[in-house]
C-alpha cells in the first residue's frame, strides 16, 4: 500500500502537468474556457487524492483485517462499450448476493473510512434529498439518455483507479497523452512493474469494497475498458469469470463516439477531434480482436447486445447457471418485470452515423478480420478447446 500512497502524491503534479500540456488540444480558441475548468478539475484531483492518503492510511490502522478478504469468484462484465453492460451490471446488482460499486464509492470512497465517512455524511443529509435530486437531474439531463449517472447508481469501479492515474478516462481531457491510449490497451502496451503495481491496488480496493460491504458477498465489477485487461484479469483473479457483451461495429461504433459528445461540450470543444475519433476506431478494433482471442475460454461468456433486448430473461437464467448461482425470488419476480420491458425498450439516445464519417460498408471492412471472431461465440459459453 506504501507504493500506492506515493503514486497518489505523485499523481497530483504529474496530472497537473498533463492538463497544462492539454490546453491547447482542441484548438486555442477553446482556451479561455479550459484553463479555468482544467484549475478546478486538478484542484478537485488534488483534494481527493489527499482525502484518499489519509483514508487508506487510517485503514491501516482501524481495520488491517481488510487485507486478509478474500475476493471470492469474482464476475468481471466487460466487452464492447454500448452493447449492454451498464444495463447488464445493475439488473444483477439487484441481486444481494452480489455487491457492486456505486459512483460514490468509486469517486470518493475507496476506503473503507471514506465509505464510513460518506455514509454518515449521507444521513446527516438525508433531508436535503430531494433538492439535491433536482439539481443533478438539472447537471446530468442530457447525460442521462446516453448513461444516467447518480451517485447511488451502479457505475464502473475503473473510477477507483483515477487517483494514480491508472485509468483511462482523462484522455478526454488529454487527448495527446500517450500514458492514458497505453492505458487503453492494458494487456499489449502496459509495462509488468506498472501493471503490477496498478492491479495490487486494485485488488486492495476490492478487498476494502467486500470487507465493508460482507465477506459473505461476490464481487460484480463492470467496466468496457476492462476488455483490454482480459488477459490479466483471468491470470490475476484465478477464479475470475467474465461476462463480455458484444454488439456489431456498425452500431457500437458510432453510437460510442455520440455518446461522448456531452461531455465533449462540458470540455468545451462540441465534437471528438479527427485524430481522436481514429484512434477511438483503432482502440475498439483492438477491443474486437482481443475478445476473439481470450484464453481460458471455459471461465467466459459472450452475450450479444440482441439477447438482451429480445430474449432477456432466458439469457439472464443462462449467465447465472454459467455463474453457479440460484437466484433468489425476489431477483425472480425482478427479472420477469425486466424481461417484458426490455422487449417494449427504445433507446431515447439518438444519433446519425454519418456526423463522424462512418458508412456501414465502412466499418464492416474495417471490423471484418475482428467482428466474425468474436460474433461467431456470441450467445454462448465459450468452452476451452
Amino acid at each position: 500500500m506504501l507504493e500506492a500512497l506515493l503514486l497518489h502524491l505523485l499523481a497530483i503534479p504529474v496530472f497537473g502537468l498533463q492538463l497544462l500540456r492539454a490546453v491547447p488540444a482542441e484548438g486555442w480558441r477553446h482556451a479561455w474556457k479550459r484553463i479555468p475548468l482544467f484549475g478546478l478539475i486538478w484542484t478537485l484531483f488534488s483534494l481527493l487524492n489527499l482525502l484518499h492518503i489519509i483514508g487508506h492510511l487510517a485503514d491501516e490502522v482501524l481495520f488491517s483485517n481488510y487485507r486478509r478478504t478474500a475476493i471470492k469468484k469474482p464476475v468481471f462484465i466487460i466487452g464492447i462499450p454500448r452493447s449492454g453492460t451498464t444495463y447488464l451490471q445493475r439488473l444483477l446488482s439487484q441481486e444481494q448476493e452480489f455487491t457492486t460499486f456505486t459512483t460514490w464509492e468509486a469517486a470518493l470512497a475507496p476506503s473503507i473510512t471514506e465509505k464510513y465517512f460518506y455514509r454518515a455524511l449521507g444521513w446527516l443529509t438525508r433531508p436535503f434529498d430531494m433538492l439535491l435530486r433536482k439539481v443533478r437531474q438539472n447537471i446530468f439531463r442530457q447525460m442521462d439518455t446516453i448513461h444516467k449517472l447518480g451517485l447511488q447508481e451502479p457505475e464502473e469501479d475503473f473510477l477507483l483507479l483515477l487517483p494514480i492515474l491508472g485509468c483511462f478516462l482523462p484522455v478526454f481531457l488529454c487527448p495527446d497523452s500517450t500514458h492514458y491510449w497505453k492505458l487503453g490497451n492494458f494487456d499489449q502496451d502496459i509495462p509488468g512493474w506498472h501493471k503490477k503495481l496498478i492491479l495490487d491496488f486494485y485488488r486492495r480496493c476490492l478487498q476494502k469494497h467486500i470487507f465493508f460491504h460482507g465477506n459473505e458477498r461476490r464481487l460484480l465489477s463492470k467496466n468496457p475498458s476492462y476488455t483490454s485487461w482480459s488477459e490479466s484479469l483471468l491470470s490475476y483473479f484465478p477464479d475470475a469469470q467474465l461476462i463480455v457483451c458484444t454488439r456489431s461495429p456498425q452500431e457500437a461504433v458510432p453510437s460510442q463516439l455520440s455518446a461522448l459528445g456531452p461531455a465533449m461540450n462540458l470540455l468545451a470543444s462540441g465534437l471528438l477531434s479527427q485524430n481522436t475519433q481514429h484512434k477511438l476506431i483503432e482502440l475498439l478494433y483492438n477491443y474486437y480482436f482481443q475478445l476473439g482471442n481470450i484464453e481460458r475460454k471455459n471461465r467466459v461468456y459472450i452475450v450479444p447486445m440482441t439477447a438482451l433486448q429480445i430474449d432477456l430473461k432466458v439469457t439472464l437464467l443462462d449467465i447465472l447457471n454459467f455463474l453457479v448461482f440460484q437466484p433468489s425470488s425476489n431477483f425472480m419476480l425482478t427479472l420477469d418485470l425486466a424481461d417484458g420491458n426490455s422487449r417494449a425498450y427504445k433507446s431515447s439516445h439518438h444519433y446519425h452515423p454519418g456526423l463522424f464519417s462512418l458508412s456501414e460498408n465502412l466499418l464492416a471492412e474495417k471490423f471484418h478480420d475482428v467482428w466474425p471472431l468474436c460474433h461467431s461465440a456470441s450467445g454462448k459459453r465459450q468452452q476451452e478447446t
